[in-house]
């Protein structure tokens, strides 16, 4: 495909309290009937706040049901049968709440309301309708995907993640409270920090990057790396929470223009065989993958090891990418991210297959080096 320098139909708003205006905003967009996507996780965690959303859509004219009957870890059977309560309830507006499963979720259930296929279908035909409007509101930053255009999801059969990539999925509103993200926990907070900086490299590094995605990608790169260590030191300090965000956001339109993430790709085949969570398994890998791609993105590296004041002054450029490795390499660190994925007590017999499901991942088509099974299988060796 062909792909633009930038294209973003989604209305974003990104402020503290924001939650408080939830309301008028959703009814703004001629929305009568919501379907608030959660799961039964983030539901149990997240009632209050939860509860607090219905209760301002209701206020402002919009009816609004809870779905939480998706467990913590979806499948496509679990959304077929919320897509089949969202069509039986005529509801025109989605939206999903809470952590990265139920804006997954969520994006799922949007697409396929409007649509005649069941959710494993979908991957098989590209000729979809527009999705339902849907809307997300994440509890803490989500990697990006709370502005890219796709979902992952589980085949029960095989009870492997599978990527779902279109235009059409688009949020029509991502309503952003970073004032959300103290009731997460601060390891969670950290992990998926890291994970979206993790996105913002890689864009760097794209073969279809671009001013414009450098330009975000740069800007999320800059805003993690001076208030991830700071808000995880003091995480009551709410003045962290909102440049941490927008760092997400940043590197969510970076992604959906630079179509590259290898730390992306491997987590989700690695999530799919282990129980290592997603966003932090992308901490892990992030340097490792930096160091893979390091004869080939020189450049890029010494403008991120600037952004990260490191003196890059009478050495190479060899000697200032690799800087920007270890800078970033500390940030994993500072946050007590692991560093090895032996230290979840996996078997290394299991990187032969997840490297031969990331491969079948597109956010690996546009990597500076081509990638194959073995040398994907390189990069989790070393990072084991």
């Amino acid at each position: 495909m062909i792909y633009p320098d930038f294209h973003l139909p989604t209305r974003l708003y990104l402020q503290p309290d924001i939650i408080k205006n939830v309301g008028e905003i959703i009814a703004s967009r001629n929305a009568h009937r919501a379907l608030i996507i959660t799961s039964s996780d983030d539901y149990e965690k997240y009632e209050n706040i939860i509860e607090f959303i219905v209760e301002n859509l209701n206020a402002n004219g919009v009816i609004s049901i809870i779905y939480d009957e998706i467990p913590g870890k979806a499948n496509n059977e679990y959304i077929d049968s919320a897509v089949y309560y969202a069509k039986k309830t005529n509801t025109d507006i989605i939206i999903g709440v809470g952590l990265i499963e139920s804006l997954n979720s969520a994006k799922a259930i949007a697409m396929l309301a409007n649509n005649y296929y069941f959710c494993d279908d979908i991957f098989e035909y590209p000729k979809v309708n527009d999705p339902i409007p849907y809307a997300l509101i994440p509890f803490m930053p989500s990697i990006g995907l709370e502005i890219v255009p796709c979902f992952y999801m589980p085949d029960i059969h095989r009870n492997l993640k599978r990527i779902y990539y279109n235009n059409k999925l688009y949020p029509d509103l991502t309503i952003i409270d970073p004032l959300l993200s103290l009731q997460a926990e601060d390891s969670d907070f950290a992990n998926a920090s890291v994970a979206a900086l993790s996105i913002a490299v890689e864009s760097l590094i794209s073969q279809t990057t671009s001013d414009i995605t450098n330009t975000y990608a740069l800007k999320a790169v800059d805003l993690t790396y001076r208030n991830l260590a700071a808000a995880f030191r003091d995480p009551d300090n709410t003045s962290y929470r909102a440049p941490l965000a927008l760092a997400s956001v940043l590197s969510g339109i970076s992604l959906t223009t630079s179509f590259m993430s290898i730390t992306f790709a491997i987590s989700l085949a690695l999530s799919s065989y282990t129980p290592i969570p997603l966003s932090k398994s992308m901490g892990i890998l992030l340097p490792h993958i930096m160091e893979y791609n390091l004869t080939t993105s020189t450049n890029k590296y010494v403008q991120i090891a600037r952004i990260m004041d490191e003196d890059v002054h009478d050495i190479t450029i060899i000697e200032a990418a690799i800087k920007a490795i270890e800078a970033v390499r500390k940030i994993t660190l500072d946050v007590e991210i692991p560093q090895r994925l032996s230290e979840f007590e996996i078997s290394k017999t299991l990187l032969s297959k997840v490297s031969e499901l990331a491969q079948t991942y597109p956010f690996i088509k546009n990597a500076p080096r081509t990638l194959n099974k073995d040398e994907l299988e390189t990069i989790l060796v070393a990072a084991f």
